[in-house]
């Protein structure tokens, strides 16, 4: 009786948040008042909860409560291009500043989920501080940012770190958006360090409690990071680390393969390891 009714329960909790009850973003009613609503204990509010979790429908949220999920979660395909981004819009009018990097493809408009947060923090990640050659926990300006397309939930969290060289000749960094939206890259670049270089790196890990409150995802899904590295064209030194984290489930990597001399078509009958050992297929 009690498993008939959780499911029961579930089920229908589902039928109301795809009727527009609740949306994407939205928290469901604390688990007390459901189950007063469906005169039901609280345990088995929690077991139908639980159902919708597994079925990616909501996510519990620490100090928030629960979440509901987009049904549907757009997948980007990423490239190794970089574009100029022209998704600003400043007075009304359209311009460009700054990067399109391989995450955020596409020329729609994002939003901020949080207020973007520029200050000083130490940098505790060895692996970051490693990267842009600095100590560990030395104070450094970081750059954070929430962002995803509009009407959807968070799609990436973007935390750029910014050598202290920089940052001191080049102070427009230091405002939330620069001159601009992106504009403070474009400023980095105009001291003599355009253009920049970047090299990537990316693994897929396991989401801290912060990041999944901010993505709203559950814990158990697991995250892309990448770590993106930008160099100086004057002095082939770093200037900015980024690390990007986005959830697992709406990222794909499109990479196009390309063809090594030694495979080339027409193929050749010999190569740098001069003639073919095995005899000819009869």
């Amino acid at each position: 009786m009690g498993s008939a009714r959780y499911r029961t329960i579930a089920d229908d909790l589902s039928r109301r948040i795809d009727e527009g009850e609740w949306t994407a973003g939205d928290m469901l009613p604390p688990m007390e008042k459901l189950a007063a609503a469906y005169e039901v204990s609280r345990n088995v509010v929690a077991r139908a909860i639980g159902k919708l979790s597994q079925e990616g429908r909501v996510v519990s949220v620490p100090r928030r409560g629960t979440v509901v999920r987009p049904k549907h979660r757009r997948i980007v395909m990423r490239t190794d291009v970089v574009r100029r981004n022209t998704r600003h819009v400043r007075d009304g009018r359209e311009f460009a500043a700054g990067y399109s990097f391989p995450a955020a493809m596409g020329n729609e408009r994002w939003t901020h989920h949080v207020e973007p947060d520029v200050s000083e923090q130490p940098i505790d990640d060895p692996r970051l501080a490693h990267m842009l050659n600095v100590p560990v926990g030395q104070p450094t300006l970081r750059r954070l940012r929430v962002t995803g397309p509009e009407g959807e939930p968070a799609f990436q969290i973007s935390t750029t770190w910014i050598h202290p060289r920089v940052v001191a000749d080049a102070p427009a960094v230091r405002d939330p958006q620069g001159t601009g939206p992106g504009a403070w890259i474009d400023a980095i670049e105009a001291l003599g360090h355009g253009p920049l270089e970047w090299l990537e790196r990316r693994r897929v890990r396991m989401p801290t409690p912060q990041e999944t409150k901010l993505l709203l995802i559950p814990a158990d899904l697991p995250v892309w990071e990448i770590v993106r590295t930008s160099y100086s064209a004057l002095d082939e030194k770093a200037v900015d680390v980024t690390q990007t984290v986005i959830p697992g489930d709406r990222v794909e990597e499109l990479s196009r393969l390309r063809r090594d001399k030694t495979a080339a078509w027409p193929h050749s009958s010999t190569g740098p390891d001069g003639p073919p050992i095995a005899p000819p297929p009869t």
